[in-house]
């Protein structure tokens, strides 16, 4: 359990996200903050974010049903909705309290924590040779975004993606919306 609250254990997580927790090798770990069951990083330890989560610290705590699993680091976080069985994942940006996104039907959301997977990793793919070797980097002139694979050298500018530029926070936030899965998140970073 998470700090006593009325949570799933990790062992209730589909089976796939509980590999990906004991498998620091596994990819997601580079394409997100993947929370982990036990971390010295605490931004990183999936029962000591949760219990923040759902504490009255937050200026908007969560309900409990509500199961933080992963983030993109500026204060966003992809949750379990355990109210279906299997649960669903959703987005829940910085830019509104929880209630927000999930009464907003334009809130990023996926049937299941493999879709999430794949949506997270197909980034990292080279749509020339299949490797998973992929990286991001900004572009010579840093107005794009650029997947470079270090397997076969391709490159290619990621459409809908513009370079990325530090908020007065440390933060770093795209300049545009971008198109994730055919779905435009309705989330607006400065």
């Amino acid at each position: 359990m998470f700090g006593g609250l009325g949570m799933i254990t990790h062992t209730t997580f589909p089976e796939q996200h509980q590999r990906a927790m004991q498998d620091a090798s596994d990819p997601i770990h580079r394409a997100c903050d993947f929370f982990v069951q036990s971390s010295a990083n605490k931004s990183l330890d999936l029962p000591g974010v949760n219990q923040w989560l759902h504490s009255p610290q937050v200026w908007a705590a969560w309900p409990e049903f509500l199961v933080a699993f992963a983030s993109q680091g500026c204060g966003d976080y992809f949750a379990y909705d355990l109210r279906q069985s299997p649960a669903s994942v959703i987005y829940i940006s910085p830019d509104g309290t929880p209630e927000e996104h999930l009464a907003n039907p334009e809130s990023l959301r996926y049937s299941s924590f493999a879709e999430w997977y794949e949506s997270q990793l197909d980034r990292y793919i080279c749509e020339r040779c299949g490797s998973r070797d992929v990286s991001i980097k900004a572009s010579q002139d840093r107005r794009w975004l650029v997947r470079v694979c270090s397997a076969c050298g391709f490159e290619e500018r990621i459409e809908g993606y513009r370079a990325m530029k530090t908020s007065p926070n440390g933060c770093r936030q795209r300049r545009d919306r971008v198109s994730v899965d055919n779905r435009t998140s309705s989330t607006r970073r400065a």
